[in-house]
């Protein structure tokens, strides 16, 4: 599974990466015009999505408390932007988004608080980020707080993927305080192993149940499939140097390797709206399903086992994800979860690990592609609510965009927030 000889853009003139901190700048100052405040809280209106009648719809609305859709991710982009350009206003408006996220902390239902981007660990992660970058040490207690009073609750059987369930907790407990919660995170490990599905070497989860009739395959993926899943038990590998983490870990990458395309350069989408037959199976381009996040979940292994096969499996899903980026499409958004901001990501991750030119200007073109065409003629930013307009979320509208033009701008001072170490 070779891609790298096919991935070979040419490196630009280096231009001022200032260009990249003056859109984020001009998004954050946005959601700080834009905040309603009660009191010392504030939350945004936006366009969001919603089940009504079994049918998802675009909602206008407030927003949670969640670090993927919630005003903890407004605030994580927020304090970061403050760090990298220090303006009072980025401040108070990131502590009063956080103060809202506490407030509703308990609307999150007790069975997915160990998550990262749905529960308290996310919140926890943008609360304990904020305390070291706004020097407010209260924001650290409230971040142990939280993660402390959901330690060992009970875990749904199918609460295993990065999202919504232990894979992402594993993650998110060992970045914030590896040895605290090592032994939460082994619990939440071996709650994966427990419900991991066998054959041969290849071993997947069951995250997802199928929407429509037949049967539906364990998903490939980042967010809901094994690539997401088996980083995390890397991680534990990583910090305990228990083999079955590892032995685990790789059937992961191997029921994934089962399904690589070459011709698509990508891997199927199983869900059963995007696969028309087994036989037929589709493939979507995004960070939560699809190659993007693939190549994250593979240069992340390679930096945890430097296994060469995680390398060249990097490369292949990198050019896979290079090819579609060079096709602009009308429907292109700048969004996260399933954006051009999401896609272009993996490259910046390249970029640092790899030490790679080549990927760190794949990244660029996008940012300049989002100035030349949005933030020049003042467009509203594409974001990822399907039939929606601009929303001020992190995974899905303008406060991830925004923290994807700091991390074209600083790339070490801004970590991946797709994947998280």
């Amino acid at each position: 599974m070779s891609g790298a000889a096919a991935f070979s853009p040419p490196v630009p003139a280096a231009a001022p990466r200032e260009r990249f901190l003056d859109v984020a700048w001009s998004i954050g100052t946005r959601l700080c015009r834009d905040a309603i405040w009660d009191g010392d809280r504030c939350n945004w209106l936006g366009d969001s999505m919603e089940s009504r009648a079994g049918e998802w719809k675009v909602a206008h609305k407030s927003f949670g408390p969640e670090l993927y859709s919630g005003t903890s991710g407004i605030a994580f982009f927020l304090a970061r932007l403050y760090h990298l350009r220090p303006d009072p206003l980025l401040a108070e408006t990131a502590r009063g988004a956080l103060r809202q996220s506490l407030s509703h902390a308990d609307d999150i239902p007790p069975q997915v608080r160990h998550a990262l981007y749905s529960g308290w660990i996310g919140m926890a992660i943008a609360l304990l980020d904020a305390a070291v970058l706004l020097g407010d040490a209260s924001l650290g207690r409230e971040a142990q707080r939280l993660v402390d009073s959901q330690l060992g609750h009970e875990l749904d059987p199918m609460s295993l993927d990065v999202i919504g369930g232990a894979a992402g907790g594993i993650v998110g407990l060992l970045a914030l305080d590896a040895q605290r919660y090592l032994g939460e995170a082994i619990r939440l490990g071996e709650h994966v192993l427990r419900h991991a599905r066998r054959d041969g070497e290849a071993i997947s989860w069951t995250t997802m149940l199928p929407t429509g009739p037949g049967a539906q395959q364990d998903l490939t993926g980042y967010s809901h499939g094994a690539a997401g899943i088996a980083v995390a038990l890397l991680e534990l590998y990583a910090r305990t140097g228990d083999a079955r983490w590892r032995e685990a870990a790789e059937g992961g990458f191997a029921y994934e390797r089962r399904w690589y395309s070459p011709q698509q350069q990508n891997w199927p989408d199983f869900r059963s709206f995007a696969t028309p037959t087994p036989q037929q199976p589709g493939y979507s381009m995004a960070w939560c399903h699809g190659a993007p996040g693939i190549a994250l979940s593979r240069i992340r292994a390679f930096e945890l086992t430097r296994d060469e096969r995680y390398r060249q499996e990097a490369d292949a899903a990198l050019t896979g994800t290079w090819r579609s980026l060079t096709a602009p499409a009308p429907a292109d958004n700048f969004s996260f979860c399933h954006g051009l901001g999401g896609n272009a990501d993996p490259f910046l991750v390249a970029a640092d690990v790899f030490n790679d030119p080549r990927a760190r200007a794949v990244a660029e073109n996008v940012g300049d592609r989002g100035i030349q065409s949005v933030h020049a003629h003042r467009n509203p930013w594409p974001c990822g609510v399907l039939n929606g307009g601009e929303s001020p979320n992190l995974m899905l509208g303008l406060a991830g965009i925004g923290y994807f033009y700091l991390r074209l701008f600083d790339s070490q001072a801004t970590p991946s927030i797709l994947l998280v170490r």
